[in-house]
């Protein structure tokens, strides 16, 4: 493919990448709606690329158009007017407000936790980084003529999802490669030395009337048909924003809990208020996981759901409300959850058609578009369900088969954990106890004991988190919640993880619960009862262990069996290396491998890099086709020994031979019949066709010639 034809395709396909790149942020935004006009603005900007490139010869100023229309359409689609409207000209203010979306980017981003819902804001921030990266890619592969470098760039979106080995979807990567390597395909080195040559040999200017047009049809896309396809009909859902007096936001719950990234980043912003008749909640319960594969946790699945009416609580209570209720009316703020928060013990609420009750989980589900947000309902509670009295009279349904219609899972342990030596600890700790309640206890003071500290600093961890934990001694909540539910599992106890916040603090007459309040804790299994929530977190973090457990006063320290040492149970091991980037937990017999993700990109990359030079190769060997390519062919291949680009070819061949060592008399016998050749298909009026085959010997023999002698003439210096 000649000229700068090939570049009119090549830009499609580095669009096509940069755009797959958002990819890259799987599982750390959530998608939607918003890629619609993040994908429009990308394709009239390349749109724009393209148009541009017929319309001028040079290299980079398509760049420049697309990246006026680009930044232009990125005003239009996300900073409103002061009205709250489009803004389709430029004013004074609208620096500003590309200074408070940007400022409310930033903020949104360092506030909300994974996934996160993209608002208006950050969905303004993606759309220009993806633009930037696709100009700053065509710009070097096509302006340039570095199409293989570019990979480099397009590489970046991806670097996080790898550095924090977040899943990403497969095709999208592969996609992404693919456009690349197809870049590189379709790219033609010019025979000239220099990148500024490559990109003059690629970027031919077209005829004055398709230059007219194209400029005319790129004014069209970018001023006209880009802005109203995304300011007008059918974007409706396409996030908006309107500029505010003060930033405000939300703070999310991570749901995916990984033991060696913490739960919250500490966000102070107010996540939902309530008032109550029977003050400060324990917590707030929203989700329960079951499944942990020695570092993270999975949700539980959805099971049979009901409608959110009656007594929602896994087990029949018996009667409506166990003593009296309490009463708990709840306001959520910006912060879009899929569960509505709940109480940890039997309870009613009004809903509507659209909540449901999973009684395998304990969830209250809501098939809202905008989850929680903003949302207003009353909750009654049986405030004194659990009491030490009925959990311990549910040791006799333990022995009589009671757990036996709770799901397998929860008491599955992954081979990752050294299960036989968390289980000694375990015993070591409940010797003592004579039932289910009195394990569980023991399990929740042991961990509140001097033997742990409350902290986020923790150690890391390559494939069993409860380990490493339980030597180190310093966690957060959920480093606390699995190792009880751990260990609580090594002891047959059915067990899992829920997370929701901790009740907050007061403010006036009502309690603010922020996103510094995102908690886990375990919860165990008593038949008859239920699930119960135990608090093994040091009071530093939650206040008092659970009012039907013994509160924290220094007769009821436990003593804890190891008085020397740490727990000396779990055997000392050798210090735990800090995870390589990209590295993977330990396999089943112990060693470490690469990710699959990871192994995908080295093998697409050693794939795209031996295609790439396969082609390469094989440009090169057909290049040569008739004199004034073998001419340039050997030109290229001579560099600065060939001279300036302007001789004649018998000055080129009077410089070749003069400057530099002799290349012998078969070289320059080869170099006078090419330059014959170029001359005569040059300037005679009817030329003679010469062999590819022969013209092609000629340059090897110029070519190798010169090589050997300045191979020589080093030896000899």
């Amino acid at each position: 493919m000649n000229g700068g034809r090939w570049r009119l395709l090549a830009t499609p396909l580095i669009a096509i990448a940069a755009g797959l790149g958002v990819g890259g942020l799987s599982g750390l935004v959530v998608f939607g709606d918003w890629l619609r006009p993040t994908g429009a603005v990308l394709g009239a900007t390349a749109a724009v690329v393209v148009l541009a490139r017929l319309a001028t010869g040079r290299p980079f100023l398509p760049s420049v158009a697309g990246a006026l229309a680009g930044a232009w359409l990125i005003v239009v689609a996300y900073v409103p007017g002061p009205d709250g409207g489009t803004t389709w000209l430029p004013r004074g203010e609208t620096l500003d407000g590309l200074r408070v979306v940007a400022e409310r980017a930033y903020w949104y981003a360092q506030t909300s936790v994974a996934p996160a819902e993209v608002e208006a804001s950050l969905a303004g921030a993606i759309t220009l980084a993806v633009v930037a990266l696709f100009l700053a890619v065509d710009a070097l592969a096509v302006g340039a003529g570095f199409a293989a470098s570019s990979g480099f760039l397009l590489l970046a979106p991806w670097l996080p999802a790898l550095t924090l080995e977040r899943r990403v979807p497969t095709l999208a990567l592969a996609g992404a490669l693919g456009a690349w390597l197809a870049v590189i395909a379709l790219s033609r080195r010019s025979d000239r030395g220099t990148w500024r040559a490559r990109a003059r040999d690629g970027a031919s200017p077209a005829a004055p009337g398709a230059a007219l047009a194209a400029t005319a049809a790129t004014l069209l896309v970018a001023l006209v048909a880009a802005p109203l396809a995304i300011g007008g009909p059918g974007w409706g859902a396409m996030p908006r924003l309107t500029l505010p007096a003060s930033l405000g936001g939300n703070s999310r719950l991570d749901l995916e809990i990984d033991l060696r990234n913490s739960l919250t980043e500490q966000s102070a912003e107010p996540v939902l208020t309530y008032t109550s008749d029977s003050g400060r909640m324990d917590v707030l319960r929203a989700y329960s996981f079951g499944t942990f594969d020695g570092t993270s946790w999975d949700r539980d699945p959805v099971g049979d759901t009901a409608p959110a009416t009656g007594v929602l609580w896994p087990e029949d209570t018996g009667s409506p409300l166990i003593a009296e209720p309490g009463t708990l009316a709840i306001r959520f703020g910006a912060s879009a959850e899929s569960r509505v928060f709940v109480p940890a013990v039997p309870r009613t609420l009004a809903a509507g058609s659209e909540w449901r009750y999973d009684a395998s989980t304990d969830e209250v589900l809501i098939d809202r578009p905008e989850g929680t947000t903003d949302l207003r309902y009353t909750v009654r509670l049986a405030v004194d369900f659990h009491t030490e009295e009925t959990l311990r009279a549910a040791d006799a349904l333990v022995a009589a088969g009671g757990d036996s219609a709770v799901p397998a899972r929860y008491l599955d342990l992954n081979e990752r954990i050294d299960i036989d030596k968390v289980r000694q600890v375990a015993q070591a700790v409940t010797g003592s106890a004579t039932g289910r309640y009195e394990q569980a206890v023991a399990l929740q003071d042991y961990f509140r004991g001097p033997n742990f500290t409350y902290s986020t600093d923790v150690a890391q961890t390559t494939g069993d988190a409860v380990s490493t934990f339980l030597a180190d001694g310093n966690g957060y909540c959920v480093q606390f919640a699995t190792a009880m539910v751990v260990m609580a599992r090594t002891l047959d106890i059915p067990a899992r993880m829920a997370i929701g916040y901790l009740g907050g603090t007061a403010d006036g007459d009502e309690y603010v619960v922020r996103g510094r309040d995102a908690h886990a804790w375990p919860e165990l299994y008593f038949p008859g009862h239920g699930w119960v929530r135990f608090e093994p977190t040091p009071a530093v973090q939650t206040g008092d262990r659970p009012a039907y457990t013994p509160q924290d006063t220094p007769e009821n320290e436990p003593e804890q069996p190891f008085a020397t040492e740490r727990p000396t149970a779990v055997p000392s091991r050798a210090p735990v290396p800090e995870p390589t980037v990209g590295a993977e937990a330990p396999t089943e017999d112990g060693s470490a491998g690469f990710p699959w993700i990871t192994v995908v990109v080295l093998a697409l990359a050693a794939a795209g890099g031996g295609a790439a030079l396969w082609a390469r190769g094989r440009a090169r060997a057909s290049a040569v086709t008739d004199a004034e390519s073998a001419w340039a062919t050997m030109r290229r291949r001579l560099g600065v020994r060939a001279g300036d680009e302007t001789l004649t070819p018998a000055e080129t061949e009077r410089w070749i031979v003069s400057e530099g060592p002799d290349l012998g008399d078969a070289a320059r016998a080869s170099l006078a019949s090419l330059r014959a050749a170029v001359e005569d298909a040059r300037y005679a009026p009817t030329s003679r066709a010469v062999d590819a085959e022969a013209l092609s010997r000629w340059v090897d023999d110029v070519t190798h010639a010169a090589k050997e002698a300045e191979r020589g003439e080093k030896a000899r210096g």
